[in-house]
């Protein structure tokens, strides 16, 4: 009679079979990662693509553009499941994220929509200015609604450079600029919600700063000088501020209109205005929550275009006699 064969052990197949297990899991989810829709994608913005640019130049550049997570991916997809040679070259246009097989269909399907109209709205620039902005390049664009559907979210329209159909209308571009600002300050969102100002109040200071400065270093430089002055409990003292209240170039202030009774005057009111005063982009919001220390608690911006600081009221208008001639 044989022997008997001896049987392997149960849980030994077990932990086999759990580890097999385990790695099959790793691998889908690591597949649905780099296939899933980027964070940052490029929503309404255009991703160009050149003529003559090979399947390999495509894949790559919608990795750049963060269209997609892995060029690679998409270069498997497009040729084993697509014919590159169906892509045509123009400017693509996405209304909402899309997964790498999805992005792929779209290149291999669609027709360029160079039909789309192109829109900048300025770091800075106020909800009216945005509305005059669309209404010179959208023909059926109704400004004055815009202006009235959107000025409660002055401060939270993102400021970028957007594709959209002519037909576009107010209610859809508001959705599009409030979408915007959520997607570009997510990373942001910690330092937005536990500081000691309320968002708002971060995005109201964001937006002078984005008026009173000119560089990311000046602009981290004043925003350490306004939260001094805040903390001390001394007045802004911002000319933008006025200059937005009443739609007058800042050159063309005068001692005049910084007396105005408004609560938008930071040289009579303390703290912050009611509103935001624009809409900052994402330099000026950064240097907000990430600002320059310093000793000092004023500057000035000199004939030439450099900042002059100040620890003291006395060499504040040193700099305002030497620098402002």
């Amino acid at each position: 009679m044989p022997p008997e064969v001896e049987k392997p052990p149960r849980k030994k197949w077990q932990l086999v079979a759990v580890s097999l297990f385990l790695v099959l899991l790793g691998v889908v989810l690591i597949f649905a990662y780099f296939t899933s829709a980027p964070r940052s994608f490029p929503t309404d913005q255009s991703f160009d693509i050149t003529s003559g640019s090979s399947a390999s130049a495509i894949a790559d550049a919608a990795q750049t553009a963060h269209v997609v997570r892995s060029g690679t991916i998409l270069y498997m997809v497009l040729v084993f499941l697509h014919d590159p040679s169906d892509i045509k070259a123009g400017a693509y246009a996405f209304s909402e994220p899309m997964n790498v097989f999805e992005v792929a269909n779209r290149l291999s399907h669609d027709v360029p929509q160079a039909e789309l109209v192109s829109l900048t709205f300025p770091e800075g620039y106020s909800v009216r200015e945005y509305a005059l902005l669309a209404s010179e390049e959208l023909p059926d664009f109704d400004a004055e609604y815009f202006y009235e559907q959107a000025r409660g979210y002055e401060g939270f329209l993102f400021p970028d450079t957007y594709f959209v159909p002519e037909s576009y209308t107010a209610d859809e571009l508001i959705v599009l600029l409030r979408e915007a600002y959520q997607q570009k300050t997510a990373t942001l969102r910690t330092e937005l919600t536990t500081h000691y100002l309320t968002e708002e109040g971060l995005i109201t200071l964001a937006s002078i700063v984005e008026r009173e400065a000119n560089s990311p270093e000046s602009m981290r430089m004043v925003a350490g000088i306004l939260l001094s002055r805040m903390n001390l409990g001394m007045p802004l003292q911002v000319d933008a501020s006025m200059e937005y209240v009443l739609e007058k170039p800042l050159k063309e202030l005068t001692p005049e209109d910084l007396k105005i009774d408004s609560p938008y005057n930071t040289y009579l009111y303390k703290g912050l205005p009611p509103t935001p005063i624009g809409n900052p982009g994402l330099t000026a919001i950064e240097a907000v929550l990430f600002p320059e220390p310093s000793p000092y608690l004023f500057y000035i911006t000199g004939t030439d275009g450099n900042f002059y600081y100040a620890e003291t009221l006395h060499e504040h208008n040193a700099n305002i006699a030497r620098y402002l001639k």
